[in-house]
């Protein structure tokens, strides 16, 4: 027999998509243990020249032999292989799950059960219900299986998809043996996007760039004056023509190229859950769904806003106080072309503090003064903010503070504090406050 590789789509095989995800143990007549029964019975039946015992007993031990030595064979060679239409996408969006295994040996399976770890986040299946378990029949020698399966994200998140767990045996499955694989198959899920208007806030302040300009890069091809030699100017901003006209040394004015920056800094502290707010169960449940369905409509905006920003040619920098989805601290992202890094954050992002008060800005502070617009997304500005900004408002070149629920101390900082519901296309209440207003 050949070992050519066969091909077989998933709709010329038959299969069964299954949400059953109970792990079947081998019959207890198939144990290790059960081999010192049958030896013993087959030493009874000879001792005692009892024929029927013997046949059984032979029978039993051929039938052993033969179960074990597919259970232990049946996963060995197999290959399986994931491929997911997208990796990154937001929440509420459709993805593709194309799946192969192959079985790379002459061993062929009677049946082969592939199941993916259960995610809250991710639906696997049609709308009438979920794939995440596909029972793969016959699979023959050196054949290889491929289907494709469809996927909706539920909610925000990271979820590995890559964990597949494959299991097999005999026919009869009186044994089986099961085993994990790992695949590339990470999942970012961005949080739900929501109509924002963010017309209202353009940034025009530079990161960090040095040179003889003063901190702006300029366009060589575009004059838009001259001016007296200075000392300092370089002798390439010459102008020789008008320097022999004029009897004196004159430099060309190029126009600026201007860096639009923004550093968006999340604040989680009014978003953390009080696992014991409630001795009341159902209060405390209710408390935290509310949490939670507050933090992710906080994220939403926040998300959308940067999209916008995007659109509009900003590059978006992100910083937080939280911690990720494993419990470590998160690391700042620096403005860049691309808004992957930063929406990659906020898929991570819990409502968890990892850094108390006010530390986490003060890191961004120790290398001196703050050059690009500063944006604080809170739940409400509180005394830390505000004691904060006195004390660092020197080193701040723009500072604005979106909130959701009013205070007293953004009262204070009038002019610089915006209610998160204006950003909103259609002005609505953020997660059940009716409350907010501008700053």
């Amino acid at each position: 027999m050949s070992n050519k590789q066969q091909t077989v789509k998933a709709s010329e095989i038959q299969r069964e998509l299954n949400q059953d995800n109970t792990n079947w143990e081998s019959s207890f007549l198939f144990l290790p243990q059960a081999i010192w029964v049958f030896l013993f019975c087959l030493a009874a039946g000879v001792w005692f020249r009892f024929i029927p015992l013997i046949v059984v007993s032979v029978f039993l031990i051929f039938l052993y032999i033969i179960i074990n030595m597919w259970k232990k064979l049946a996963l060995k060679n197999i290959k399986p292989k994931l491929l997911l239409s997208k990796s990154r996408l937001f929440a509420g969006e459709k993805f593709e799950i194309k799946a192969s295994v192959y079985n790379d040996k002459w061993l062929p399976l009677v049946w082969l059960e592939w199941s993916f770890l259960p995610q809250s986040g991710i639906k696997i299946g049609d709308e009438q219900g979920e794939a995440s378990t596909v029972r793969l029949l016959w699979l023959l020698s050196f054949q290889k299986v491929e289907w494709v399966l469809e996927a909706k994200t539920l909610k925000r998140g990271v979820y590995d998809l890559g964990q597949i767990t494959l299991r097999s045996g005999d026919g009869f499955r009186f044994a089986e043996q099961e085993r994990v694989h790992c695949s590339p198959g990470m999942i970012y899920v961005y949080p739900e996007l929501i109509p924002v208007d963010a017309s209202g806030y353009r940034p025009s302040k530079q990161w960090g760039v040095k040179g003889t300009q003063g901190g702006y890069i300029e366009d060589p091809l575009l004059i838009t004056g001259i001016r007296e030699y200075q000392a300092g100017d370089e002798l390439r901003r010459l102008n020789w023509r008008a320097s022999v006209r004029t009897g004196k040394l004159q430099t060309n004015v190029y126009q600026p190229v201007v860096t639009e920056q923004l550093l968006i800094f999340v604040d989680v502290q009014g978003y953390v859950i009080n696992e014991q707010a409630f001795e009341d169960q159902l209060k405390q449940k209710e408390y935290r769904r509310q949490k939670v369905e507050a933090f992710e409509r906080f994220l939403s905006i926040i998300a959308s806003v940067a999209v916008k920003y995007n659109e509009m040619g900003i590059s978006l920098g992100f910083a937080t106080n939280a911690v990720d989805y494993k419990g470590e601290k998160m690391d700042g992202v620096l403005p860049g072309p691309s808004l992957t890094p930063f929406l990659d954050q906020l898929a991570k992002i819990t409502q968890v503090v990892g850094s108390p008060k006010m530390k986490a800005l003060d890191r961004i502070m120790t290398k001196g003064k703050l050059t690009i617009p500063l944006a604080i997304f809170c739940y409400e500005v509180t005394e830390q903010h505000y004691l904060w900004y006195k004390q660092t408002k020197s080193q701040l070149a723009e500072v604005s503070f979106c909130y959701q629920q009013k205070s007293l101390y953004a009262e204070h900082l009038a002019g610089l504090t915006k209610a998160l519901n204006l950003l909103l296309s259609s002005p609505t209440s953020v997660g059940g406050e009716s409350n907010c207003e501008a700053g």
